[in-house]
């Protein structure tokens, strides 16, 4: 590694209008190296990264370019120079082709039109320089997996002759073949003296891409470290201001009677499954993507029609026709997309919380929406989940990731259910979000709640559960419970079909 930075901040800060965003931050970023950018949300990471790509100018301090001063303007003007941000919402437009993309509103030309050889050909040379010579330019963008169109981004950035990429939660839709594809592609990145800042909140990523470690809390840095030098229990309780001891956390309560049970549920790709959750349990479902955790849940609230089987509430048969008739009878679904399918961008924070309370009739008299009681029960719960905002009329779409994610369980809670079933709640929020919210769940199972929890990070759903369901291709595959729910058994069982189907305690 050369001794000179190709990329250093000088205190630099960030002042919005009665926030100091960023406040005297020096980071040094070396050619070839990765340096890990951690914190919580709200830490001011995103907020660096714009001032160094150039969305943002800085309030005071300095940002030096191989060995220069520069003023970024615009993002054009750090693209020029060789400085590229790969977002974590991928920039692409998916009805054009690979090289198309690559080379948007800079395509070669010749006599007035597009040298389409040269532009394959350019494409392929940067695809082929950075070991994804497998991607075909003339590919439609649409069509390609996710983790190929992280690529696409990649590459993208690659043919503005960047000498420096920083990554925005690279990894937070793709499937662990795609996050080795991409780190397959940062190595060679880092072999040709490109250097690159690596933000994400999963901290085994951070551990096994980056040489140093550089931790911002409340927009301040905290610690600068080497890789090899740190370890988990040190780097959260850096980001977080306290001593971690334990960061999962399983509560105190002792599960009692069933409260929503299924007995050989099917439909098109459910295959006879048998579940069940009890009051005062948190249960843990597990598998890899595409194993029917998601499908098992919308299944048991009425959002797709069930062919076989039965489902059964406090011992009740039930068949609920639409999510609405579980949400009345004391069953809530909170989504694992956040964007796609739980929030309301556009709209304050009380609208998003209330919502559903409001299309099963909360809050409504002869018709009329009592919008002083709708506010009132919004702000109650907006406090009772910490969501960190100056107000409640405050768009959702401005909140930090973790804060989002409050928002969508506040959403549920308002309902005061009785069985929540939650899918991904912890999905690409940083650790000391995570740490409250499985307090929180640890919590509702004490006050007698009945818990699900999918998850896709097995040491939350062994750190954080009572029992355990297993699945892979539609089917449960194992119940797990006590000493039995470790991560050999886990995984051994999410990747079999039939070794303990259909298993009820």
């Amino acid at each position: 590694m050369k001794t000179s930075p190709i990329l250093e901040t000088v205190n630099l800060t960030k002042v919005f209008p009665g926030v100091i965003a960023l406040d005297d931050v020096s980071l040094k970023l070396f050619p070839g190296e990765v340096l890990g950018l951690v914190g919580e949300n709200g830490a001011g990471k995103s907020t660096l990264m714009k001032l160094i790509g150039g969305v943002y100018t800085p309030s005071k301090g300095q940002i030096f370019y191989q060995g220069e001063e520069t003023h970024f303007r615009t993002p054009k003007d750090a693209l020029d120079a060789g400085i590229s941000i790969v977002y974590q919402e991928l920039n692409l437009i998916p009805h054009l082709s690979v090289a198309e993309n690559i080379f948007i509103n800079r395509l070669p030309r010749r006599s007035g039109f597009v040298d389409w050889r040269k532009l394959y050909a350019d494409t392929r040379r940067i695809l082929e320089g950075s070991g994804m010579e497998g991607i075909d330019p003339r590919a439609i963008v649409a069509d390609l997996p996710i983790g190929v169109k992280q690529s696409v981004e990649i590459a993208k950035a690659l043919s503005y002759d960047a000498r420096i990429i920083l990554f925005d939660e690279p990894t937070s839709s793709l499937t662990g073949p795609e996050i080795e594809n991409l780190f397959a592609v940062i190595r060679r990145l880092q072999e040709r003296g490109i250097g690159i800042i690596y933000v994400s909140h999963h901290l085994d990523e951070i551990f096994e891409i980056t040489d140093r470690i550089h931790i911002l809390r409340d927009g301040k840095t905290v610690a600068v470290m080497p890789t090899a030098e740190a370890d988990e229990e040190t780097v959260v309780s850096r980001m977080v201001g306290r001593d971690i001891q334990n960061i999962y956390y399983k509560g105190e309560h002792t599960p009692a009677e069933v409260a929503l049970e299924a007995s050989g549920i099917s439909d098109h790709f459910l295959k006879v499954v048998n579940f069940k959750v009890r009051r005062s349990e948190v249960v843990g479902i597990y598998g890899l993507l595409g194993s029917g955790r998601t499908e098992l849940l919308k299944a048991l609230i009425g959002a797709r029609p069930i062919k076989g089987g039965e489902v059964k509430l406090n011992g009740r048969k039930v068949r609920f026709k639409h999510p609405h008739d579980a949400i009345k009878n004391g069953v809530i679904y909170s989504s694992e997309d956040r964007k796609g399918e739980n929030l309301f961008f556009g709209n304050p924070i009380w609208k998003n919380i209330t919502y559903l309370a409001i299309q099963v009739g909360r809050f409504v008299k002869s018709g009329f929406t009592q919008v002083k009681e709708e506010r009132a029960a919004a702000s109650e719960y907006a406090k009772r989940l910490n969501v960190k905002a100056p107000s409640i009329d405050v768009d959702v779409y401005n909140l930090s990731g973790g804060n989002q994610q409050k928002v969508c369980l506040a959403k549920a809670l308002i309902n005061d259910p009785d069985v929540i079933l939650l899918d991904e709640p912890t999905r690409g929020i940083d650790v000391g979000a995570k740490l409250e919210i499985y307090r929180l769940i640890a919590d509702l199972a004490e006050q007698g709640k009945a818990v699900v929890f999918v998850s896709s990070e097995l040491p939350e759903i062994i750190g954080c559960t009572d029992r355990v369901y297993t699945m892979s291709e539609g089917r449960v595959t194992a119940e797990l419970l006590g000493d039995d729910i470790n991560e050999e058994n886990v995984l051994k069982y999410c990747l079999e079909i039939g070794a303990a189907e259909g298993a009820t305690s």
